[in-house]
């Protein structure tokens, strides 16, 4: 048993051992208290607003993602169309009406048009259009009929060789020409004139089967055997 401790008053006081005891029993409920007390002043506290007469400050924005260009597929050439391709491929020169010579067979008479086979020979190695343009004078010189040429494309000429086409003439919609009709093939503007006769014959000429005429063209040239 511990004696009471008298101070120097008379009072009796608390025994030493005592009082550590009580001590001790406090010691483990102070840092409850104090996480108590930083939680509470943590709630009451309100956010502070922010500042006045600055701007604001903006938090970065996440990066915003780009789309490439849609890529517009190419357009697919038309379905049934097809482009004539030339009839030969040549590198030669042009030929000139001095390197040419042409003439013409017999006439022959069809349904509503006049035919004859138009033979070509170049005297050297030179290339004309695929298809003749072809025109027609009557006995004065003056031009009656014009025909560009039938389709696209070149063909190279060998010297020697004969190329032939077939020209026909229809729909002859215009007054009574002076014979004899003379048939020309133009090369750069020029003419080489096709031996054998009037084409078509003297008097020979084709009905007229309505608007559009005369029509005067020829197939491709081809060479004979």
């Amino acid at each position: 048993m511990l004696a009471a401790v008298t101070d120097r008053k008379g009072h009796a006081g608390v025994p030493v051992a005592a009082r550590h005891r009580g001590v001790r029993r406090w010691l483990p409920a102070i840092p409850l208290l104090l996480v108590s007390a930083l939680l509470l002043a943590a709630c009451q506290t309100s956010p502070s607003a922010p500042p006045t007469g600055g701007a604001p400050t903006l938090l970065p924005t996440a990066p915003v993602a780009t789309l490439a260009p849609s890529v517009t597929p190419p357009t697919a050439p038309p379905i049934d169309v097809v482009t004539p391709a030339p009839t030969a491929a040549t590198g030669a020169a042009a030929c000139t009406v001095t390197d040419l010579k042409a003439s013409h067979g017999l006439v022959e008479g069809a349904t509503g048009s006049r035919i004859a086979e138009v033979l070509l020979v170049s005297n050297r190695a030179c290339s004309v259009d695929a298809f003749p343009a072809l025109g027609l004078r009557d006995s004065a010189g003056a031009a009656l009929v014009g025909g560009a040429s039938a389709g696209p494309g070149r063909i190279e000429l060998k010297p020697a060789v004969a190329y032939s086409s077939n020209v026909r003439i229809s729909n002859w919609c215009a007054d009574e020409p002076s014979f004899p009709l003379t048939l020309g093939i133009v090369i750069d503007g020029q003419e080489v004139v096709v031996e054998g006769g009037s084409f078509p014959e003297t008097g020979d000429l084709p009905p007229c089967n309505g608007d559009g005429g005369p029509i005067l063209e020829g197939t491709a040239w081809v060479a004979t055997p």
